[in-house]
């Protein structure tokens, strides 16, 4: 549980994340304001009294047979013991030692986890030396903190290379591309609507589109031998006056005719078998019109896919969770120690999530620091 106290950290780490080369831009900022609020300045070592000069009279003289070189230390020995002398101790609350990438991406795109009361069942994690060094803080320095590291963060994960980034994974993890389309809906949303009219014409596009995968995925000499067994049944069909949809089935044969002698890999015939697949569902009947449904649909997918994962409505929803679970925090809740654990007297309490319990841990201040924060982010949306 300890990991989970320092807000400052939390903030960071709960909502938002770092790319590599942007960090860097950053880091000075954090490690001077972090410097600022630790209080702490650098001793500096004392200077050591010259040593005595030695007494002419009281040294022995140099024995020539006992005489050996004196000893030279390697000259990279030397450079290596300057540069370590001169490299200042890193504080755990700079940024360079702070888990960011990590934490980002099991928050903003690691949606595995199960959840519990609305809220993450484990935090990120955060280094213990972080947390120890926040805990010897006082609620000034630890506003400060939360203050300091949130508008960093905020600078970073809205920058375009971290933003390059998340549609990288989006895409490679969720199929999740922006085609700027608008006010794209999917056949289940076009159910909860009740919406008949956008589940017929989705329901239409993605039979169409089921047509051209097929061609696309099922090897070829499978697609000619079921267009060959199909083949005399359309003929048949074209040729009975007595059928209600026979001009169907004419379309679909004089199109037959013209692949029929084409081998099975050819380009052509697998084109015009979508087509012969459209029109049998009562599809358009061009190559122009299959194919850019089936394009159409393919695009669709991808940006409700983006409209679900992009890193704004990531960042929306961690920043709505947080301001709703951290603004019911009770701080004057009981707590009490049973062994090695602190325990919330009332149940209520020790229900809550852990963002809610981290809030507690930080402090009242801290956490009003941190939804300020959230809530002006929000506010930019």
């Amino acid at each position: 549980m300890k990991r989970q106290i320092a807000l400052g950290l939390a903030l960071a780490t709960l909502m938002i994340g770092a790319s590599t080369p942007v960090e860097a831009q950053l880091r000075g900022l954090i490690k001077k304001k972090a410097g600022e609020v630790l209080g702490k300045k650098p001793e500096t070592p004392a200077t050591p009294a010259p040593a005595p000069a030695p007494d002419p009279a009281s040294t022995p003289a140099p024995d020539p047979a006992a005489a050996t070189p004196a000893t030279v230390p390697p000259a990279t020995s030397a450079r290596s013991e300057a540069r370590a002398a001169e490299k200042p101790a890193v504080s755990p609350l700079d940024v360079s030692a702070l888990p960011l990438r990590r934490a980002a991406t099991e928050v903003l795109r690691n949606h595995g986890d199960a959840r519990s009361n609305g809220d993450w069942n484990q935090l990120p994690y955060i280094p213990t030396a972080a947390t120890s060094a926040a805990y010897a803080l006082g609620d000034s320095a630890r506003v400060a903190l939360v203050e300091t590291v949130g508008a960093a963060l905020k600078t970073l994960v809205m920058s375009a290379p971290f933003l390059a980034e998340h549609d990288a994974f989006i895409k490679s993890e969720h199929q999740a591309v922006d085609h700027g389309l608008k006010g794209v809906i999917g056949i289940e949303e076009a159910m909860k609507k009740n919406d008949l009219k956008a589940m017929e014409a989705i329901q239409a596009r993605e039979v169409v589109a089921m047509g051209v995968f097929q061609v696309r995925n099922v090897p070829p000499e499978y697609l000619k031998k079921e267009f060959l067994d199909e083949l005399p049944k359309w003929k048949e069909r074209a040729a009975n006056p007595k059928l209600r949809d026979r001009a169907k089935y004419q379309k679909m044969a004089a199109k037959a005719q013209t692949l029929e002698a084409l081998p099975a890999p050819d380009e052509k015939f697998l084109r015009g078998y979508a087509v012969i697949k459209s029109i049998d569902n009562d599809g358009p009947d061009t190559e122009d019109a299959v194919f850019a449904i089936s394009q159409r649909v393919s695009d669709e997918k991808e940006q409700a896919a983006y409209d679900t994962y992009n890193l704004k409505g990531q960042l929306k929803q961690q920043l709505t969770a947080f301001v709703a679970i951290a603004s019911k925090v009770n701080f004057d809740a009981p707590t009490a120690q049973k062994g090695r654990t602190t325990k919330f007297v009332n149940a209520a309490d020790e229900r809550q999530g852990a963002l809610w319990k981290a809030c507690f841990r930080a402090g009242q201040a801290p956490t009003a620091a941190a939804l300020k924060l959230a809530k002006a982010w929000l506010a930019e949306m």
